[in-house]
């Protein structure tokens, strides 16, 4: 059996490692292809060094680019590398442009496995909201975190045999690194003490390409600071940064920015902050897994387990209402439990494609005519 993990932003090798490694042990043959998507150290090689993923066989070089030129230039490279190589199976994962590689695995016949499948924000703003239902609708096995994201599938009419519930792969990686992350002192190196500082991620285009909506954002966080009177430490994402240069808009005082960090250095801030504000749907899980208390600077979210197990509230991007929310969370105890399995979710996968060799999509659409 042959298998093509195509993958590309940051998210995609963090969360991927344990399947990657898990296809790499098995008695098959394992291609990875690099998108490109994300391509600076910070964002891109750092993760290959500290989580020791390989070096990719097939790198896309997409970069950056308006929406319709990277989605573009993911499927017909991808096309090319499917078309060659013939894989019994290509594995997309989450959201971004490049899970649209499964566009081109679906129309030359091969078999396309999403992980990350299931989830909605019902936000119709969110670029991300697009691809996930183009590729859950595309693909053959959906592999999904929770019940709530199989509802979803069945909901859009998606048969339930395609459907799997298998964890999420953030618990596997977190129970694999989290030692060598409490080993990493950025506390120190940054004159923090732990649950004494606030910690922020903001990325999302609804939110940061709009000057309204990003003063929003930075507003909230200087009342968050004139509150609690505690440093609020903030991972800054290029095209976070590059916006507010843009929009010749200030840093609040409080707000202690740094470029974005290694998944070790950042798991650790995770581990000890006093909460979470945040965008990441991501950062929304690994702190409900770390029973860290999170607010979500968003009017949605795909991830409404969180929220209904009350390790996370959606606040908006009113200042008064995140500052409420920070409020709440502050109070609640942390003694929920996460839904996200336990961390053998890489093995759970490797195992059911491994069980489907010999299977075609072709076979599968002769069945359900």
């Amino acid at each position: 059996m042959k298998v093509i993990s195509i993958l590309g932003i940051r998210p995609d090798w963090i969360k991927m490692k344990s399947v990657l490694n898990e296809l790499d042990q098995r008695d098959l043959e394992h291609i990875i292809v690099h998108t490109g998507q994300h391509y600076s150290y910070n964002l891109d090689r750092i993760f290959f060094e500290q989580l020791k993923i390989r070096q990719p066989d097939f790198h896309l070089d997409v970069g950056s680019g308006a929406q319709g030129q990277q989605a573009a230039r993911i499927i017909e490279r991808s096309e090319k590398i499917i078309a060659d190589e013939k894989p019994d199976f290509v594995i997309v994962f989450g959201d971004s442009n490049s899970s649209l590689a499964a566009i081109a695995a679906a129309k030359i016949n091969v078999g396309v496995v999403h992980i990350e499948a299931g989830m909605r924000s019902f936000d119709w703003r969110m670029p991300e909201e697009k691809n996930k239902r183009i590729v859950d609708h595309v693909s053959n096995f959906l592999f999904v975190y929770t019940r709530w994201q199989r509802e979803n599938l069945l909901r859009e009419g998606i048969p339930s045999g395609k459907i799997h519930v298998v964890g999420n792969p953030t618990v596997d990686i977190i129970r694999q690194v989290a030692a060598k992350a409490r080993s990493t002192r950025i506390l120190s190196r940054l004159g923090l003490e732990e649950k004494k500082y606030f910690l922020v991620t903001a990325h999302r285009a609804e939110n940061v390409d709009n000057k309204k909506s990003l003063v929003k954002i930075l507003t909230s966080l200087k009342r968050v600071h004139k509150k609690y009177a505690k440093p609020i430490v903030c991972s800054l994402h290029p095209r976070t940064k590059e916006r507010i240069e843009r929009f010749n808009l200030s840093i609040p005082v409080g707000l202690e920015v740094y470029d974005p960090m290694g998944f070790l250095e950042f798991l650790d801030l995770e581990m000890n902050a006093l909460c979470v504000i945040t965008d990441s749907g991501t950062v929304q899980e690994e702190t409900c897994i770390l029973k860290v208390p999170c607010v979500a600077i968003r009017v949605s979210t795909e991830r409404p387990e969180t929220v209904a197990l009350r390790a996370s509230l959606v606040a908006g991007l009113e200042p008064s209402n995140v500052l409420s929310s920070v409020e709440i969370m502050l109070r609640r105890k942390p003694n929920w439990k996460h839904p996200y399995g336990d961390g053998k979710t890489g093995r759970r996968i490797v195992d059911i494609l491994e069980r489907a060799k010999g299977w075609s999509p072709l076979n599968e659409t002769l069945e359900e005519a």
